[in-house]
């Protein structure tokens, strides 16, 4: 089976980036983020979590969030990605602001990162994969046949990410984007598990100055080249 992962920095593109190759080359594509996200909803609504309790949270717990009779990370080119828990369609859920400040206080946890991996090494045995996160290509995925590391300055990061919150209703400042990027940085870097790292053999695409088509079709040519060699 072939595996691409792309890592990087936040707001580079890397998800949009990444179904796009999954859609280019007929493979699945799993969403790390979705996962942890899944993980970060679930345990404040179905095992009653807070805030302040969820970095300790019981290992147990971390497993019945995946209990395969309940749960289900799915994906088509057509619907794109979905997670199934208890029969309902939970996507729309995670994607949520207070969740993403849940997830990552829970995916520095060790027994979220395993129970996340093996999900993606099941996947990863069924079908072609295309993959995004943080340490797909240093930690989850180490002999992929194609890595991505993907980057851009932080201001033009920065742009980008603003735009994307303001389609969901949140206003800040350039100033304010650029503190929150460096901070997400910072924190991914400095993590003690899966920091945020360029992976060996990966190769490093940096679009401060191409548009998300240009970056595509340069990251195309280098899989169309891997798969060749």
């Amino acid at each position: 089976m072939i595996i691409i992962t792309l890592d990087g920095v936040a707001a580079s593109g890397k998800s949009t980036l990444a179904r796009m190759l999954a859609h280019e080359f007929h493979y699945y594509y799993v969403c790390s983020g979705l996962l942890y996200r899944t993980v970060a909803y679930l345990l404040i609504h179905e095992f009653g979590y807070t805030e302040s309790t969820v970095a300790h949270v019981d290992t147990k717990d971390i497993a019945a969030c995946f209990d395969p009779s309940i749960f289900e990370y799915v994906y088509d080119e057509k619907h794109g990605e979905h997670v199934l828990f208890k029969g309902c369609d939970i996507t729309a859920a995670l994607k949520d602001s207070f969740i993403d400040k849940i997830a990552s206080i829970t995916s520095v946890n060790v027994y979220v990162r395993h129970f996340i991996t093996e999900i993606q090494h099941a996947l990863a045995e069924k079908y072609n994969i295309v993959t995004d996160g943080r340490d797909v290509g240093s930690v989850v995925f180490p002999h992929a046949q194609v890595k991505f590391y993907i980057t851009a300055a932080i201001e033009m990061r920065a742009k980008r990410w603003l735009l994307d919150q303001k389609k969901h209703g949140h206003e800040y400042t350039l100033q304010q984007a650029v503190e929150k990027l460096a901070d997400r940085d910072e924190r991914d870097r400095e993590r003690a598990v899966g920091p945020l790292i360029i992976p060996e053999g990966a190769i490093v695409v940096d679009n401060s100055t191409m548009s998300l088509q240009e970056t595509f079709e340069v990251m195309v040519k280098e899989v169309k080249k891997a798969l060749q060699e």
